[in-house]
C-alpha cells in the first residue's frame, strides 16, 4: 500500500480546520485522565473495562477490574491495541478518487496509493460527497454501514448511533437491521416460543442441574464477550462437582477440554436431525412429558406424523438420524434417556442458526425440551444464553445508563444485514423476510464508522464486487482494517482508549477516562461529525451545543434520577473519584418460565396461541414451505456432506469463536503472539484428514472452494472431528493481489470460503456462515508475507 503526504503533520496534533463548535470539546477533553503522566487510568474499553497503567504519559501496561471476575489474557494487548503501526495517522483518500471522484476506477478499491491530506480538505470532500450523492439520487442513497462492535460498552461513544443520529439529522439514509450474530435465533423465537435471551440465573442452574448438555457452544470463549468473566469463572467453577456436563459439537472446545466433559462429536449443519432422532426415541417409548404438552404447548399431535414418518415415509429414528449426523444410533438412544431421567439444562449456542434454514435449529431444540417436560423447573430446560456474556447473571438492582439519542430515520424498508451485497448489487430487487415485502435501495454512498464488513460478511469476493458499486467509500476508524483499505476515504478516529465516556457492565457503573489524547491526527467520532454537521448546516441540531463531557453529565444524571438503592453523588464527584459505583445483586433465585409453566393461561407466552408451539400457526400463515415449515423440519443444506459437491470439496468448515479476539478487533495487536501459526491464523485439522494430506502441525496450508483461497497454519489433532476443519472468525482479509475478485488470502480469513446465498430463509433472512465445503491442501510454494497488520504510512 502508498500513501503520499500532500502536507506535512506534527504528530499527536489536530490538523486543519476546526470547526468553532468543537473548541469547547477539545478544551474539556484535555481535562480529562489524557494529561495523567502516572499511575492507573480507569477506561471501559470494547471488550471490557481495566485499568491502564501510565508511565511517563505513556501506557505501558494493563491491570484487571477486580469486579469483573478473572483477568483475560486478550487485555494485555491493550498498549499494542493503542500505539499499533496500523493505525490511522492523518486522513487519507484513494489517489484517483481524489483525481476523479464518483468517475474514478472503483476496481482499484483495495490496491492502496492513499493520500494523506489535511482534516480540512478530507471534511470538505466527504460533505460534497454527501451534497452530491443527496441531491442527485436521494437519502435512501445513502448507506450507514455496520459498525460491529466497535463500539461494545460505550453509551455515549456508539459508533453507529452517532452515526445514525448525524444521518438522520441530514434527512434520514438507508440502514439494515439484524446482525451476524444470532438473526435467525432472535427472529423465530418469539414467535414460537420465547424471547431468546431470557434464561435462569445461574446460580439456580448450578444448584439444581445435574446435568447440563453444552449443544454448539462454547462457554469457556463466550462469556467473556462483554465482560462476563464472572460466568466465565462460573463455568470453570464447575470443574471438579458433581454436575455432569456432555458437549455436542464438531469440535471438542476448550470448555469440553477444561470440564472434562463427554464430548459427542456431530457432523456440522445436521443438530436439528439429531434432536429429531431423540424426539422419536422420547415418543416410541413412551418417555415424553405428556401432562407438559397437553398443558403448555400447541400442535404436538399435528407435528407427530413427520416425527414418525406416517406424513412423508421416514420415521425420525435414531438409526435415520445416526446417518446424517455421524453419531451412532446407540449414542441418540442413550444420551435421550439419561437427560429425561436426569434434572437437565440445554445450553445452546448461537452456531446452530447460523446455517442454512437456521431458524428451525433452536426451534427444534424447544421442541426436545418441552418433550422432556422439564422446562420452568429449577435446573432444567433450555436457554441460549448462558453461553454469553453475563447473561444468567442475577439482574442487578440498578438504574440503566441511556446513549446517544438517534432519532427519527426517514428512509422507510431497512434490510437485513446478512443481505448487504446483494442489496449493494441489485438496487430495486423485492426480498421476503418475516411476512414484508423488502424493496432494495440504490446505494451511492456508504458510510462506515468502527466496521469491518471485509472481515465479518460472509463471501468476501462478492463483497469486494459489492463495494465496487457505490460511487463514495468513507471509512471512520482508528486502524486501517481490510474495509478501510477498500475505502475511497479514511478518517482517523479515536479509539476507546482516547475518550471519556460512561460504562455499564455486570452491576457496574464506570467513569470511562481517556487515558491519553487522541494520537496522531486522529479525533473522536463525535469531534468528526460535530463538524460535518456544522459544514453541512445543522451543527448546533446535532450538538445541541453540548459538548462530550455535556452529554456525559445527561446521561449519568438521568441514570441517577432511577437509582433507588444506592445514592449516586454528583457527576462532578462520580467523575473526579475513582469512578466505580457498585450496585446490589438480585437473589440469584429467578426460575425462566415458572410461572409459565405453573399457569400457562394467565401467563402466556408472546406466540401467536400463547404456547410453546410445535406447529406456529404465524409461520404457517406466511407460506414459507420451501425453507421455513411451520414445525421443525430437517432440510438437506445447500451444501453439506452429503451433497453432491463434497466428492470435490471434502471438508466442513465451521468458523468458532477465537479465544483471543473479540470478532476482528485484536487481531492486529500482539495477542497474535499467543495463537499465530507460521504467521498465519491456525486451523484445526482431524488427525486423519491431515495424514491422507501429507499435512503435519505447522504447515502452511491453502484452504478452498469455488468461492475462495486462503492460507492457514495448520494445527493437527484428534479434538476435531473427522471431516471438519476450524478456522476462527475474525481473521483480517490480506489479499496477496490487492481488490482483485479470487486473489489468495494470505492470512487465514474464513468469511473468503463461507457463503452469502441463500440466506437462512425467508422468515429471517440471516447469514449461513457455518454452511460451507472446502478442500485443504499442504501449501508447497514460498508463502507470500503477511501484509495485514504492516506499516502503511
Amino acid at each position: 500500500m502508498t500513501f503520499v503526504s500532500r502536507r506535512s503533520f506534527v504528530k499527536g496534533g489536530v490538523s486543519g480546520f476546526i470547526a468553532a463548535s468543537m473548541l469547547p470539546h477539545l478544551a474539556m477533553a484535555a481535562s480529562g485522565a489524557g494529561g495523567v503522566t502516572d499511575g492507573r487510568v480507569l477506561v471501559n474499553t470494547s471488550i471490557g473495562p481495566m485499568w491502564l497503567v501510565k508511565e511517563g504519559g505513556k501506557v505501558i501496561g494493563v491491570e484487571p477490574l477486580a469486579q469483573v471476575g478473572a483477568s483475560w489474557d486478550l487485555i494485555d494487548s491493550m498498549p499494542d491495541r493503542l500505539y499499533n503501526r496500523a493505525r490511522v495517522q492523518a486522513p487519507a483518500i484513494r489517489r484517483d478518487f481524489l483525481e476523479k471522484r464518483e468517475n474514478s476506477d472503483r476496481t482499484n478499491r483495495g490496491r492502496g496509493d492513499f493520500v494523506e491530506v489535511s482534516w480540512d480538505e478530507a471534511a470538505r470532500i466527504v460533505t460534497e460527497e454527501m451534497e452530491r450523492v443527496k441531491t442527485t439520487y436521494g437519502n435512501a442513497s445513502l448507506h450507514r454501514g455496520k459498525s460491529s462492535w466497535a463500539s461494545n460498552h460505550a453509551h455515549f461513544y456508539k459508533t453507529e448511533s452517532l452515526l445514525q443520529r448525524f444521518l438522520n439529522q441530514y434527512g434520514g439514509c438507508a440502514e439494515f437491521f439484524g446482525n451476524y450474530s444470532n438473526q435467525a435465533l432472535s427472529e423465530i423465537m418469539p414467535s414460537v416460543a420465547w424471547a431468546a435471551m431470557q434464561s435462569s440465573d445461574w446460580p439456580v442452574t448450578r444448584d439444581n442441574a445435574k446435568l447440563i448438555v453444552v449443544w454448539g457452544a462454547n462457554p469457556l470463549v463466550t462469556t467473556r464477550i462483554l465482560s462476563g468473566r464472572l460466568l466465565t469463572q462460573a463455568w470453570q467453577d464447575l470443574k471438579g462437582t458433581d454436575v455432569e456436563t456432555i458437549v455436542i459439537d464438531p469440535v471438542r472446545s476448550e470448555t469440553a477440554q477444561y470440564l472434562d466433559s463427554r464430548w459427542v462429536p456431530v457432523r456440522p449443519n445436521t443438530d436439528i436431525a439429531l434432536a429429531l432422532g431423540m424426539m422419536h426415541t422420547l415418543y416410541t417409548e413412551n418417555l415424553h412429558d405428556a401432562d407438559f404438552i397437553q398443558n403448555c404447548t400447541h400442535g404436538f399431535e399435528e407435528f407427530l406424523p413427520y416425527l414418525t414418518g406416517e406424513k412423508d415415509g421416514q420415521p425420525k429414528s435414531a438409526e435415520w438420524a445416526a446417518e446424517i449426523t455421524g453419531v451412532p444410533a446407540d449414542t441418540i438412544r442413550e444420551l435421550v434417556r439419561k437427560m429425561k431421567d436426569t434434572r437437565t439444562t440445554i445450553i445452546s449456542g448461537w452456531s446452530i442458526q447460523r446455517q442454512h434454514h437456521g431458524e428451525h435449529g433452536p426451534w427444534v431444540l424447544v421442541a426436545l425440551a418441552a418433550m422432556l417436560g422439564q422446562i420452568g423447573l429449577p435446573g432444567g430446560g433450555l436457554n441460549f444464553a448462558h453461553m454469553y456474556a453475563d447473561r444468567g447473571h442475577s439482574t442487578p438492582d440498578m438504574p440503566i445508563v441511556g446513549g446517544t439519542p438517534r432519532g427519527e430515520n426517514a428512509i422507510p424498508d431497512p434490510f437485513p444485514i446478512a443481505c448487504l451485497t446483494d442489496a449493494y448489487l441489485n438496487p430495486g430487487k423485492t426480498i421476503s423476510c418475516k411476512g414484508r415485502e423488502i424493496t432494495y435501495p440504490d446505494i451511492r454512498l456508504v458510510y462506515t464508522s468502527g466496521g469491518n464488513q471485509f472481515t465479518h460478511h460472509q463471501d468476501t469476493n462478492l463483497v469486494v464486487k459489492a463495494f465496487q458499486r457505490p460511487e463514495t467509500v468513507i471509512v471512520q476508524d482508528p486502524w486501517w482494517t481490510p474495509t478501510a483499505r477498500f475505502a475511497d476515504i479514511v478518517l482517523p478516529a479515536a479509539s476507546d482508549l482516547e475518550r471519556n465516556d460512561i460504562g455499564q457492565v455486570l452491576n457496574l457503573i464506570l467513569a470511562s477516562r481517556a487515558a491519553v489524547e487522541p494520537q496522531f491526527q486522529s479525533r473522536t467520532d463525535y469531534d468528526i461529525l460535530s463538524e460535518l454537521s456544522e459544514r453541512l448546516g445543522f451543527g448546533e441540531v446535532y450538538t445541541e451545543k453540548r459538548t462530550e463531557m455535556d452529554w456525559l453529565r445527561i446521561l449519568y444524571d438521568d441514570a441517577r434520577a432511577q437509582s433507588k438503592t444506592i445514592e449516586m453523588p454528583s457527576f462532578d464527584d462520580f467523575w473526579a473519584g475513582e469512578g466505580i459505583l457498585e450496585f446490589p445483586q438480585g437473589a440469584g433465585d429467578f426460575v425462566h418460565l415458572a410461572d409459565f409453566r405453573d399457569d400457562p393461561l394467565f401467563n402466556p407466552l408472546g406466540t401467536s396461541t400463547g404456547l410453546i408451539e410445535f406447529v406456529s400457526p404465524f409461520v404457517a400463515n406466511l407460506g414459507y414451505d420451501e425453507d421455513c415449515p411451520a414445525h421443525p423440519t430437517w432440510m438437506e443444506p445447500v451444501e453439506w456432506k452429503g451433497s453432491p459437491e463434497s466428492e470435490t470439496y471434502p471438508l466442513q468448515l465451521v468458523s468458532a469463536h477465537s479465544m483471543y479476539r473479540l470478532h476482528s478487533q485484536m487481531c492486529n495487536t500482539d495477542a497474535r503472539e499467543h495463537y499465530a501459526v507460521n504467521e498465519r491464523e491456525p486451523v484445526t485439522i482431524n488427525t486423519q484428514d491431515a495424514a491422507d494430506r501429507g499435512i503435519r502441525s505447522g504447515d502452511i496450508v491453502r484452504i478452498f472452494n469455488g468461492r475462495g483461497q486462503v492460507l492457514a497454519g495448520a494445527i493437527v489433532t484428534d479434538d476435531i472431528l473427522a471431516g471438519t476443519i476450524c478456522l476462527h472468525e475474525g481473521a483480517w482479509y490480506d489479499p496477496e493481489t490487492g481488490g482483485e475478485i479470487g486473489s489468495l488470502d494470505k492470512y487465514g480469513s474464513p468469511n473468503v470460503l463461507t457463503r452469502e446465498e441463500p440466506r437462512t430463509s425467508r422468515f429471517a433472512q440471516a447469514t449461513i456462515a457455518g454452511t460451507a465445503i472446502v478442500q485443504v491442501e499442504k501449501y508447497d510454494q514460498e508463502a507470500p508475507a503477511v501484509t495485514a497488520f504492516g506499516v502503511f504510512v
